[in-house]
């Protein structure tokens, strides 16, 4: 072996065979590789290298990627069109994004209209490349190459097979090689390997749908050991890169800057463009496997598409390693090689009766016995039991080299992670084969938790956890939990892990007599809104009330004290006690009972005077009144006067002047029953007159705590613009409107 590449059977294409034909190919050759494996050496089926990996293609340039460009066809062309737009900024799509030119549109789909569907470059760049990085090793048979424009003046193919760190050029192309590679001999190659300058693809016919092929291994050579390490490293890559280096420009660019014209004109002309790209070839293999899967850390499509060419060897013939590049443990009786023809070259297991668990291969043995095997054992001469995670046949003498069956029981639910017992002892009690199940696992190949037992783990030293917290009254009976996630099989009204919560609307889990009850809601939600209380969501928290959307709030420490303009009949005094105004803190720890900063202190016989002058639109109001009695309490009653009154153009009716009402002590908010019908641009004056009633008796300390007056639309008071304010709001606290602030 050579430069660290396994060696490796090749695949030589014949003169006529450029598999153009690849899904009729690679099936003819899976089957065939099938079948071959049985006999000796076995291969992979060949491909496109580039199917399934569109995002391990990359381009250094493509027209587009930023914003739409401008490119040309030359004059002489016969087409009507002389200059189109690409834009690459999104994928190709053919209906919705048709001048998309980006690299992926290269990699063949067998799409109708094929030739709609290109990669191109900028215009104007001479040196432009093409890279494709792979997983893993890959044999290369051919690249195929096929322009829509003319073919470069100028280029080379380079592989890497370092992942990049290093490259070697395949083969170098030119019209004029002596200018464009000086160094490299012109010509056609003598052999296999030789590095030369090829003039017969970059010439300026086809100007369109020229192709471009490079056979690694030139069939109209004969080789004479294709197996040889020099043959399998030309064929061996991990990377692929093409190399533009000089555009055909037909020399009129230089006429062009001696007739001192625009070159940037010229330049929209002249750049790379490519219909297709093919890469041929196969995961390496070593002939000792069939067919190839994903590596561990797949770097191609999310998907893999059918006939995609993976990286990862399924060895064959006890070989191991990505490659097939080694021998399996246990199977070093014989030097690793790889297989060639009909000779298979398997990997043999070392004949050690029985009496080992490990050997390795001893090249000085090998060649004292004549090349016939030397696998040494390295256990010594009296090992008497099988080897751990294998267990002895008990048909089988101990001296049998097949006595050792593997354990089959489930590594994470068995004790040293898949041990079985590997003999019988009568004095011990144990039997060959029983399995060393974990505390909390069971069943014959240790692979299940026990009942109400759950994950499976090669970590947790009992393997599955308990699952304690079921909860008898949400869970189905008769039902574990589930033995992946612990999840308990709950009744239709429970949730959580142990069904240990009530699902959305159900509540009582633990306490209901039934186990749970539904919720019985009001639009609130059992899960209360704030300041919404109450188990249904039906009260106002402390401090709050439930109030219509259209309503305005007064404050009675912004209003006015009435002096001497009470009309009840029960004052007897020629001027009204004044009303005292004052500002409220909170207390911590207690609920906040009044809007805006205080209260009013009105003494029977008072009166307070609040302006109303902020009506939107015509609308009819109920009134409300916030208040606050004292311990001493006698019963207040409260009248309410509207000025000026009266019907309008707007309230079709004249409101009506209400009566005295008395106040409920054990209340906080009263509604006074008859509506008032109040409209814009007209300023209101709302006096509220306290008094007791006539059979009552006047005590100086029995007074009344107002907070606020508030105007509220009632339900069904009917007016001729209620239409019109339906999504009219007002403030709660400074009663002006919320569309306005």
């Amino acid at each position: 072996m050579q430069s660290g590449i396994p060696s490796v059977p090749p695949f030589i294409p014949k003169k006529h065979d450029l598999f153009h034909g690849v899904s009729e190919f690679s099936l003819l050759s899976y089957v065939e590789a099938q079948d071959e494996c049985s006999r000796g050496a076995c291969h992979p089926p060949t491909s496109d290298l580039l199917v399934g990996r569109s995002g391990q293609l990359a381009a250094s340039s493509t027209c587009g990627l930023d914003r739409a460009q401008k490119y040309c066809i030359l004059s002489y062309l016969e087409e009507e069109q002389k200059c189109f737009i690409c834009d690459s900024r999104f994928p190709y799509d053919p209906h919705t994004q048709p001048n998309s030119h980006t690299i992926e549109n290269v990699i063949t789909g067998f799409e109708p209209e094929r030739e709609k569907k290109w990669w191109q470059s900028e215009n104007g760049l001479d040196h432009v490349s093409i890279r494709l990085d792979l997983e893993a090793l890959f044999q290369l048979s051919h690249l195929i190459l096929t322009f829509k424009t003319f073919w470069p003046a100028a280029m080379l193919v380079e592989r890497s097979t370092d992942y990049g760190h290093t490259w070697r050029v395949f083969k170098y192309f030119s019209k004029d090689c002596a200018t464009s590679f000086p160094n490299i001999t012109s010509g056609q190659a003598q052999g296999v390997g030789d590095l030369v300058c090829d003039s017969k693809y970059s010439d300026i016919e086809p100007s369109t749908g020229g192709e471009i092929v490079l056979k690694v291994l030139n069939p109209s050579f004969e080789i004479e050991n294709p197996y040889s390490p020099y043959i399998q490293d030309i064929m061996t890559l991990t990377n692929l890169r093409i190399n533009f280096t000089r555009l055909h420009t037909l020399g009129i660019l230089l006429l062009e800057f001696q007739l001192g014209r625009r070159q940037n004109d010229s330049l929209h002309k002249y750049y790379y463009a490519l219909y297709e790209m093919v890469v041929q070839g196969r995961c390496l293999c070593n002939g000792h496997a069939s067919e190839c899967g994903s590596t561990q850390k797949t770097r191609g499509d999310v998907f893999s598409p059918p006939g995609m060419v993976h990286g990862r060897c399924i060895c064959q013939h006890n070989a191991d390693g990505p490659n097939c590049e080694r021998c399996k443990d246990f199977f070093q009786d014989v030097p690793w090689r790889p297989a060639t023809s009909l000779v298979d070259s398997a990997c043999r297991a070392c004949h050690c009766n029985g009496h080992s668990n490990r050997c390795h291969f001893d090249m000085t043995a090998y060649l004292a016995s004549g090349g016939c095997s030397r696998g040494v054992c390295d256990d010594g001469q009296h090992c008497d039991r099988c080897r751990p995670l294998f267990y002895r046949d008990p048909l089988k003498a101990i001296s049998d080299p097949y006595v050792c069956i593997p354990c089959d029981c489930d590594p994470d639910g068995t004790i040293l992670g898949g041990l079985c017992v590997s003999h019988s002892d009568p004095d011990l009690g144990s039997v060959t084969n029983r399995r060393l199940c974990k505390e909390n696992v069971e069943g014959a190949k240790c692979d299940r938790c026990k009942p109400n037992h759950y994950g499976l783990s090669a970590m947790d030293p009992l393997s599955c956890q308990c699952n304690l917290r079921l909860s008898p009254l949400g869970s189905l009976p008769l039902l574990t939990c589930d033995v992946d996630t612990g999840q308990c099989s709950c009744q239709s009204f429970a949730t959580g892990l142990h069904c240990e919560e009530c699902t959305v609307g159900y509540w009582g889990l633990e306490n209901h007599l039934h186990g749970y009850s539904p919720c019985d809601c009001d639009i609130g939600g059992c899960d209360c809104r704030p300041h919404v209380a109450g188990r249904s969501c039906t009260e106002p928290a402390p401090g709050y009330f439930f109030a219509p959307l259209n309503f305005c709030l007064y404050e009675a420490e912004e209003a006015t004290s009435l002096q001497g303009l009470a009309p009840l009949g029960s004052v007897t005094s020629d001027q009204l006690p004044a009303v005292s105004f004052f500002l409220r803190e909170p207390v911590p720890g207690m609920p906040v009972t009044w809007t805006g900063p205080g209260s009013a202190r009105a003494l029977p016989a008072a009166g307070l005077r609040f302006a109303v002058g902020n009506i939107p639109v015509p609308m009819g109001f109920t009134v409300a009144i916030r208040y606050e009695t004292q311990v001493s309490f006698n019963p207040l009653s409260v009248m309410m006067v509207i000025n000026p009154i009266g019907a309008s153009k707007h309230c079709t009716r004249e409101t009506l002047q209400p009566k005295p009402q008395v106040l409920p002590a054990a209340s906080r908010i009263m509604l006074l029953p008859t509506p008032i019908c109040l409209e814009p641009d007209v300023q209101y004056s709302l006096d509220v007159y306290f008094s007791q009633p006539l059979e009552g008796r006047f005590k100086a300390h029995s007074h009344i705590l107002v907070d606020s007056v508030s105007t509220t639309e009632p339900c069904g008071y009917s007016f001729q613009t209620f239409h019109s304010v339906h999504n009219f709001r007002l403030s709660p606290v400074t009663g002006r409107s919320l569309d306005t602030e």
